[in-house]
């Protein structure tokens, strides 16, 4: 609940304003139909209602007798009772109901001088309400609008964040992680489409006994051995400046954007089928698996991407038909090696 600076009441308005407080909080705690526990009522427990209540009504009799008359002392009473949350449809018409129709009455039981002081009393009161409501529609207003801009950037977070999840949905496979054979075939063109002077290159990339695996020991390993060759398919393309992505089923491929020539796309085939030949701990205990890659290599704007995949597949289908665990070069001679 939000402090409120106010005057301390003198002693001759302290019991009306006791009184007012009291006054006030019944209007707000119990309904028109005289239920007990209206949510539009009090938002705080019945200690902290009364004691905020009790500081706002001294404000309000200070604003009331005060010489000059300053709306601004009245209107932070109305602005306290926002903030602090007494922000319900009726709240504002029940707090200047008791206002208007108890203060005259409040202080001439309790202050008869002051009452009889003060300059058109019934003048002064609706100016006090006057400023009191102003306060709290200004005070509400604002905290609205507020809210309103809270809502807007979350709103429009949730939208960057939704926007960015079904990007990433549409060009990631769903169970590695990895892109997909659209994106990566993207990067791909872009590669090849740079240009002369630049090189780009392919490794095809095929696990050699997935599918015992697989069928052995169920979907669920499969999976997870998935999970994890890709895991080091991509690690190990990226320290060499590639691109993996996974394109079905048990095949990968590695895209280098900018390739070091055969040499450096030898490096990369043979770094990959390195780190999956690796045992790979699965929850049915450790395996040991091994992957073929087929490598291609063109300068830029010298075949279209469909051309660079199909030389990739053919060197594949060479390294496989030679053992696991091989690499093939597409060219002449079909050059193959092991890691």
């Amino acid at each position: 609940m939000a402090e409120t600076a106010i005057m301390s009441p003198s002693a001759v308005v302290a019991a009306p304003a006791a009184q007012l407080a009291r006054l006030w909080f019944m209007a707000l705690a119990v309904s028109e139909d005289e239920r007990p526990g209206d949510p539009d009522g009090v938002p705080v427990d019945g200690a902290r209602g009364r004691a905020f209540l009790g500081a706002q009504s001294a404000a309000v009799l200070a604003a009331l007798l005060g010489r000059p008359f300053r709306p601004r002392q009245a209107a932070a009473v109305g602005h306290a009772l926002a903030q602090a949350d007494f922000a319900s449809a009726d709240v504002l018409g029940r707090s200047l109901r008791v206002l208007m129709l108890r203060l005259p009455e409040l202080l001439g039981q309790h202050a008869p001088d002051e009452a009889a002081a003060a300059f058109d009393l019934e003048r002064r009161v609706a100016a006090v309400t006057e400023a009191i409501a102003n306060g709290y529609v200004r005070a509400l207003r604002d905290r609205t609008l507020a809210e309103q801009e809270s809502v807007m950037r979350a709103e429009l977070n949730a939208q960057r964040i939704i926007s960015d999840q079904l990007r990433h949905q549409a060009t990631h496979d769903p169970l590695t992680g990895l892109p997909n054979r659209a994106a990566v075939f993207d990067r791909l063109s872009a590669a090849l489409a740079a240009g002369p002077g630049t090189r780009a290159g392919l490794c095809y990339l095929d696990l050699d006994g997935f599918k015992g695996i697989n069928d052995r020991y169920g979907h669920e390993a499969g999976d997870e051995l998935l999970v994890a060759v890709a895991s080091r398919i991509g690690e190990t393309a990226r320290a060499h400046g590639a691109l993996a992505g996974r394109v079905g089923g048990d095949e990968f491929v590695a895209v280098a954007e900018a390739a070091a020539g055969i040499p450096g796309m030898i490096a990369l085939a043979t770094a990959i089928l390195g780190e999956v030949s690796r045992p790979i701990p699965l929850r049915i205990g450790r395996v040991c698996i091994s992957a073929c890659a087929g490598i291609a290599e063109c300068a830029g704007g010298s075949l279209a991407p469909a051309s660079l995949v199909a030389d990739a597949d053919a060197a594949l289908y060479v390294a496989k038909a030679r053992g696991s665990g091989r690499w093939a070069i597409y060219g002449a001679g079909l050059d193959a090696g092991r890691p």
